[in-house]
C-alpha cells in the first residue's frame, strides 16, 4: 500500500504558487527563482528536429516520427528478433546435428 502511494506522489506536482508562498516568507526567494525560470522557458511550439543522417534517424523519420507513424516496426523488430534466435540456436546447438 505504502509503495502505490509513494509511486502516484510522483506524478503530483508540489504546490509551487500555494497561499504559504506569496508574501514575506522565507520561501518567498525561492519562489521569485522559481518563477524566474518557468518565465525563461520557451514558449510556443518546439522547432522541428534537424534531419538526421545516421541509419536510425533515418529508420525513425521514415516509420515512427511524424504522419508516417505506423505499426512497421514491431513486425521488424518481431524479424529481427526470430533472425537473431534462429542464428544464435544454430550455432550454439543445430550446427553440432547436421552429421547425425
Amino acid at each position: 500500500m505504502f509503495a502505490a502511494r509513494r509511486q502516484l506522489s510522483t506524478l503530483i506536482p508540489p504546490k509551487i504558487a500555494s497561499a504559504k508562498n506569496i508574501g514575506s516568507n522565507p520561501n518567498a526567494k525561492r519562489m521569485a527563482e522559481v518563477v524566474s525560470f518557468y518565465k525563461k522557458l520557451p514558449t510556443g511550439p518546439a522547432p522541428a528536429a534537424k534531419k538526421s543522417f545516421t541509419p536510425w534517424g533515418k529508420y525513425k523519420a521514415a516509420f515512427i516520427d511524424g504522419d508516417n507513424a505506423s505499426g512497421k516496426p514491431l513486425l521488424h523488430l518481431a524479424f529481427l528478433v526470430i533472425v537473431v534466435g534462429y542464428t544464435w540456436e544454430y550455432q550454439a546447438h543445430l550446427k553440432h546435428h547436421k552429421d547425425h
